[in-house]
């Protein structure tokens, strides 16, 4: 049996954010990954805001940084089976330091975080799978690993959404159909020269795309990333709407592929990676307990995930709440205290960083975008009125608001648009 002051489970972006400033602050961690190396066990979206990396890693803008793309356009797209409509938002300040958000990797990111833990102190051991938390005097006091036994102080969990080691000594219940996404991405490579004359890009620039419509009427969305010389591509859809409309996510990944504007994006690109993953959709309120004597909770193993439209985060809350994790360890350790009292000061202060602060801000996030108006009624309305403006045959052509009406009728009221516009407006 090995006993060590703190130990992290999971070397993703909480992890080793978490084990990093543990070890920073002098106290004996051993940070635990089930992959043969860490980012092998991962599947993300690859956006990562910066501004918690200039915080805890100011080092990583630099060119040794696992930095793909600095992300300077946005894109927002309304889709139906042929048409889409664009809002294309472009700013080249974002890509200049302090930058805004950057693409990256995890098969790149991971790695050279768990180098900053390592490089602290911390011991890493790959390969190794956690089946359970031990508990023992009402504390979290280590982990089981194929029957052995790993003592510590304070454990904290970052092995991801959906972890089975917090439900099984009964910190929480089974998550809800309605709060879970089901995350399906392809990295498609391309050479460096071709994306950046496909989409426009100079140096280290990059483009977000973010869509919904397809498939038709289901929760959730599409994203298109750059990447260096590769594309990241993928879809987020709830998982209770996609049951009960009976979507095949492997079916749906090849319908948006072959939407006319996402197939010239993609095109002449080899698919290298398919993975697929369950995401925390739920917002602040399905959050399980994020701490207990001897236990802290960090990044997407505590549902931390927040999506607006304009932005899906979760990798700036995971590094943000990893790393507050790590310290919090690292107090209760030289204190001698890791009782369900001192680790809750974890909560505290969440609550007064920009994890919880704009977690609790968007609370209401999940409720809006339960709306299934949103993946068909607005998207055939945009684009059938767009069709409309632009389309001339020679017959009398209305005005714009007589083209706004015939695209409205028959698909949705005017006072349930209000209450949309008014709940849009409310919630994000």
């Amino acid at each position: 049996m090995e006993e060590f002051d703190v130990i992290v489970v999971g070397a993703g972006p909480a992890g080793a954010a978490a084990a990093f400033a543990a070890a920073k602050a002098g106290v004996g961690v051993l940070l635990l990954e089930r992959g043969q190396k860490p980012g092998t066990k991962t599947v993300s979206g690859g956006l990562l805001y910066t501004h918690v990396m200039n915080r805890y890693f100011p080092d990583f803008g630099s060119q040794e940084s696992p930095v793909e793309r600095f992300i300077d356009r946005y894109v927002l797209g309304l889709l139906d089976e042929q048409r889409s409509t664009c809002v294309d938002f472009f700013d080249p300040g974002m890509s200049r330091s302090p930058y805004n958000c950057a693409s990256v990797l995890r098969s790149k990111l991971d790695p050279w975080l768990v180098s900053k833990a390592e490089s602290a102190g911390a011991t890493v051991a790959l390969g190794v799978r956690v089946d359970g938390l031990i508990r023992s005097q009402g504390k979290i006091s280590g982990v089981l690993s194929s029957g052995d036994e790993f003592r510590s102080k304070v454990v904290i969990q970052c092995d991801g959404f959906n972890s089975l080691l917090s439900r099984d000594i009964g910190l929480h219940d089974e998550w809800q159909g309605k709060t879970v996404g089901i995350g399906i991405k392809e990295v498609i490579r391309l050479s460096e020269e071709e994306i950046s004359r496909r989409f426009r890009l100079s140096g280290r620039s990059g483009v977000e795309y973010t869509f919904l419509g397809l498939p038709k009427g289901v929760e959730g969305g599409g994203f298109l990333y750059t990447n260096s010389d590769s594309l990241s591509l993928g879809l987020i859809l709830n998982m209770e709407g996609a049951v009960l409309k009976g979507v095949e996510i492997s079916e749906a990944i090849e319908l948006f592929k072959s939407h006319p504007l996402i197939s010239g994006l993609v095109e002449g690109g080899t698919v290298e990676e398919y993975s697929t993953c369950l995401v925390a959709e739920g917002g602040f309120e399905s959050m399980p307990p994020l701490y207990a004597g001897g236990y802290l909770a960090a990044g997407s193993a505590a549902a931390m995930v927040l999506n607006t439209g304009f932005n899906l985060r979760g990798m700036d809350f995971a590094v943000g709440s990893g790393s507050v994790a790590g310290e919090l360890a690292a107090e209760a350790v030289k204190a001698k205290n890791t009782s369900s009292a001192f680790m809750s000061n974890y909560l505290t202060r969440l609550k007064q960083s920009f994890v919880l602060t704009d977690l609790l801000s968007y609370k209401g996030y999940p409720k809006f975008f339960r709306n299934t108006r949103l993946y068909s009624v607005y998207p055939e309305i945009m684009n059938g009125f767009l069709h409309d403006a632009y389309f001339v045959d020679g017959r009398k052509k209305n005005h714009l608001l007589g083209l706004a009406r015939k695209s409205i009728k028959g698909k949705v009221s005017t006072m349930r648009m209000i209450a949309d516009v008014f709940s849009l407006i409310r919630n994000i």
